[in-house]
């Protein structure tokens, strides 16, 4: 990933990691390690402001702190409170479930706007990366978008399962989709990649962002135009680490 894209141009390095300590701190760690060791990258952290404390350790690293507003975790043990027989519980759920939804439309426009404020004013993109967590899956739409590398880095396993019926579901809304991945080459995004954890990727609010906010086709590896899989298109399986 070293090397400069041009003549005096620094390459870029974006680690976004969303979620508790725990999911957050490790990848900090990661970030300033890696703008210690490579010293002729740019690095930015994203993350909620809550983690704040980590700007000074990440400042002494030479890592720009690019805090979002959103919480780390959304209280939804709060609806564990509410009684399910009332009106004014339905009245609770329904307001919390709007807040959420603001919450998260705010989050990734924030994110949107960082990750563009890093990337969008160079064309060059060579040597350029976005790496993330499980809990930052906005990175890699994003990174989608400006044609970068996307790593995705975590301390434990995936923290999520594809939903049962998940694979029946893919294969009867998206059979030649299906197909693109069944038989895709070694190395390259396959199957075996999206029931692991790509899965999460194909919901349909990523759907909608995708679509209405990034100009992206809402359906990953499929062209905007024709809504088929991108034949002609084999993107190496994505690096975790």
């Amino acid at each position: 990933m070293a090397g400069r894209g041009g003549a005096g141009r620094r390459p870029r390095a974006v680690f976004m990691a969303f979620g508790t300590q725990g999911d957050v701190f490790p990848i900090a760690a990661l970030a300033a390690a890696f703008a210690c060791d490579q010293q002729e990258y740019a690095v930015v952290f994203i993350t909620h402001s809550a983690h704040r404390s980590l700007s000074a350790h990440l400042a002494a690293s030479s890592v720009r702190y690019m805090p979002v507003s959103s919480p780390p975790v959304l209280a939804a043990e709060q609806l564990e409170n509410i009684s399910s027989d009332s009106i004014q519980s339905n009245h609770e759920r329904e307001s919390f479930s709007m807040r959420k939804k603001a919450i998260q439309a705010e989050h990734r426009k924030e994110c949107l706007s960082f990750v563009e404020e890093v990337f969008g004013n160079d064309p060059s993109i060579s040597g350029d990366f976005i790496v993330i967590n499980f809990f930052a899956l906005e990175g890699w739409h994003l990174a989608e978008l400006f044609q970068v590398k996307c790593v995705i880095a975590a301390p434990y396993f995936v923290p999520y399962s594809a939903p049962t019926s998940f694979k029946r579901q893919f294969k009867q809304t998206f059979p030649l989709l299906y197909k693109y991945f069944q038989e895709a080459p070694a190395n390259t995004v396959c199957w075996t990649d999206i029931i692991h954890w790509m899965w999460a990727l194909f919901m349909e609010s990523w759907g909608s962002w995708r679509n209405d906010c990034l100009n992206l086709s809402p359906i990953p590896f499929t062209d905007p135009v024709t809504n088929l899989p991108l034949w002609h298109v084999r993107e190496e399986s994505p690096l975790l680490l």
